[in-house]
């Protein structure tokens, strides 16, 4: 009995340690799929960005870029104030994609932010010629593609920036084109309208 007296409390002790080191390695883990968690949002609401600049840059190309001179006048603009992107991948250069009609760059332009995110979203639209492409000039169309790029950012209330970047070949005009936009069609796909 003598020799057996305090082992309850080293007992005591060591499983007080192994439940204190079992908890601290769950407050780690609960942390890091937070950040995951957050890693994830920010990736998804970039990627939204970068969606919704695509859709609003195939509408702008195909009201104003209807032929190779207006392709060519897209590849061609320059601004002075928003440099030029060098996409990855290789190829020619990007430049800021300007629509004529309404006067603008479509650089950082703001996206509505979805409730209970915290942060901002914007797009930048370029464009580039095909490195496929027949004139193997950066700014002259000769095949009547363009090659569309959509720049996403999110940006967190404590700054953090991340980008996604997405790049789409178009065909400009002609039989079997780009052709119109799903407007006023079912949400199928079909074509179909009046169905009930």
């Amino acid at each position: 009995m003598r020799h057996e007296k305090g082992s309850a409390l080293i007992t005591i002790v060591l499983v007080v340690f192994v439940l204190t080191m079992v908890g601290i390695a769950g407050v780690l883990y609960m942390t890091v799929e937070d950040r995951i968690s957050g890693n994830d949002q920010i990736l998804k609401g970039a990627l939204y960005a970068a969606e919704n600049g695509l859709r609003r840059g195939e509408r702008i190309i195909t009201d104003e870029a209807v032929d190779q001179a207006g392709l060519s006048a897209m590849l061609a603009y320059t601004s002075s104030t928003i440099p030029d992107l060098t996409p990855p991948g290789g190829g020619y250069n990007a430049t800021i994609l300007h629509s004529a009609t309404m006067a603008t760059d479509f650089y950082k332009v703001a996206v509505p932010t979805p409730m209970g995110v915290g942060g901002a979203l914007s797009y930048s639209l370029y464009v580039r010629n095909n490195i496929e492409d027949s004139s193997k000039n950066a700014t002259v169309d000769g095949d009547k593609r363009i090659n569309l790029i959509a720049v996403g950012e999110f940006t967190t209330a404590s700054g953090r920036t991340l980008q996604k970047i997405l790049e789409e070949q178009m065909w400009v005009g002609g039989a079997g084109g780009m052709g119109g936009l799903q407007k006023g069609v079912n949400a199928g796909g079909t074509g179909a309208q009046g169905i009930k």
